[in-house]
């Protein structure tokens, strides 16, 4: 009879126990009614952020300090994992399913993002900058532009498309550069053409054809300590374009990449 009611009490203390826990867990993954929502979305081998307003990051992504932000990571391709180790956000981005996560970062400044699920090749690569902005920052809010906002250019990019995609590409008005469809693709042509051969003080015309992001980046790869110092786009959206100035260069051959798929690689030869 005794057995009966150690039994009992056992089975009453796992259920209490475990519905506890349950509702703990439920409080902890309710999101803020008044979070703003950000898609974070994996692709071979890069990140892609949309906010609510249409504005797209590509690479980075901007936020701001004490405001809850529900992240719905996406894959357009294969698994990923969507990671920021300082705020152990962990959260598996899979093709055809939409997974939430959210979080409320509480300090400035800058951190790293990454994907924690093996995924190919440049699998190591596969990462973002994530900066938190103080709530009280000045110039943060972000308008509607629905545009894809790049980091700084470095030297050699022409000031007037500042390295970032400047959205459909328009008319050249200098030696083109072209990224061609499935550039992406390792085997397939990275660039044309390639070599290419300009003149001292040609602006080239960088047009991104292929439907994932890429760069002009100066440097034989990603372990090249002096890559981006010559000239770099920054992230080419899809169908979008940049410029690269020759104006600081010397006559001779220049070898570049793309830092998203750095087995696209080409040569620039100035005259």
């Amino acid at each position: 009879m005794y057995e009966w009611i150690y039994v009992g009490t056992v089975i009453s203390l796992l259920i209490w126990v475990g519905a506890d826990a349950w509702n703990i867990e439920h409080k902890l993954e309710a999101v803020p009614p008044q979070a703003q929502t950000i898609k974070a979305i994996g692709q071979q081998w890069f990140w892609t952020f949309e906010h609510a307003n249409g504005t797209q990051e590509v690479g980075q992504l901007h936020v701001k300090a004490g405001v809850p932000y529900r992240f719905e990571t996406v894959s357009k391709d294969v698994i990923h994992s969507f990671n920021i180790p300082d705020f152990t956000i962990l959260m598996d981005a899979v093709p055809g399913r939409v997974n939430t996560v959210w979080n409320m970062f509480d300090k400035p400044g800058e951190y790293l993002i990454q994907c924690r699920e093996y995924c190919g090749l440049l699998h190591y690569n596969m990462r973002a900058n994530l900066f938190v902005e103080p709530a009280t920052a000045k110039g943060f809010d972000y308008a509607p532009t629905n545009q894809t906002t790049s980091p700084a250019p470095a030297a050699g990019v022409s000031p007037a498309s500042g390295g970032a995609s400047t959205g459909a590409a328009t008319a050249a008005s200098g030696p083109v550069l072209s990224i061609p469809v499935g550039a992406s693709t390792q085997g397939n042509p990275a660039y044309d053409p390639n070599p290419m051969t300009v003149k001292k003080g040609d602006t080239v015309q960088v047009q991104n054809k292929d439907q994932t992001p890429h760069t002009v980046t100066s440097g034989k790869g990603l372990d090249d300590p002096a890559k981006g110092k010559l000239f770099d786009t920054s992230i080419i959206a899809p169908a979008a374009s940049a410029k690269v100035s020759t104006a600081s260069l010397k006559s001779g051959e220049y070898p570049f990449h793309c830092e998203v798929h750095p087995y696209m690689t080409g040569t620039l030869k100035v005259q």
